[in-house]
């Protein structure tokens, strides 16, 4: 995925960048996202928190990078935002990085401290953060690794689509999403126009208005048609999930 129009966003598309591993990997995090999220039209306390917030996952990113030696020819690190409807209409901001050993905490201590605040700050500016396993988008060979994400609230004027999305689709796009992140896939479509994504063996229902699945420990997902790169991220980090902590 390189589609880099932040007007695709509120149609189920997303945007991603490489974040260099130097001392300008926030630099180029705070840049890409503030020109998205003011083409997305989001107010100038919504910007500057997001860039304070993103700094941070930026910065983590860097750290984790600059432990492995040697760096391999390509960016190990990725920026990434999609917007989900559910649990509530939210911009996610991802970070990624190929380091599933070391996962973010809240730090303690004054907020104002020199060091080991960054993710009490980013939970101060954002709506919600966590951290789940994941894969590379932009690399030549899908990598795995672990994404940072964070959220924050869309603005009022978001666009709604109109009309429906149907069902074959949104499972072409959804099979689409995941072999391009290196996962097995294979689509079929009853006479209903109901689909059925089998993903290395997640079996992933299409239905009119949800995607919906059961996870390897009974829970059952759902998401609205519409949150597809939320969906795609979440299939990710459920068929990965035996190999990586979770936070929140």
């Amino acid at each position: 995925m390189r589609a880099q129009n932040p007007a695709d966003l509120p149609y189920g598309g997303a945007c991603a960048w490489p974040l260099p591993s130097d001392e300008r990997c926030a630099h180029v995090a705070r840049a890409a996202l503030r020109r998205a999220m003011e083409a997305l039209r989001f107010d100038t306390d919504a910007l500057d928190s997001a860039e304070l917030a993103v700094s941070e996952l930026a910065t983590n990113a860097l750290q984790h990078a600059a432990s492995r030696r040697p760096l391999p020819p390509h960016s190990v690190s990725e920026l990434a935002i999609w917007a989900r409807l559910s649990p509530r209409p939210e911009l996610v901001i991802s970070v990624f990085d190929l380091d599933r050993q070391v996962i973010p905490r809240p730090g303690d201590g004054p907020l104002l401290a020199e060091g080991g605040r960054g993710m009490t700050i980013v939970g101060a500016v954002t709506s919600g953060w966590g951290s789940h396993p994941s894969r590379s988008r932009l690399a030549p060979q899908p990598r795995s690794g672990k994404a940072v994400w964070m959220a924050m609230p869309l603005p009022s004027n978001w666009p709604r689509p109109t009309g429906p999305i149907f069902p074959a689709v949104a499972a072409q796009r959804l099979t689409m999403n995941l072999s391009a992140r290196g996962v097995a896939t294979h689509r079929t479509t009853e006479s209903t126009g109901i689909s059925l994504v089998d993903a290395s063996g997640l079996n992933i229902w299409v239905r009119p208005s949800v995607f919906s699945w059961t996870g390897p420990n009974g829970t059952c997902h759902g998401h609205p048609l519409i949150d597809l790169q939320e969906t795609t991220e979440h299939i990710i980090a459920t068929l990965d999930s035996t190999n990586c902590p979770t936070v929140r």
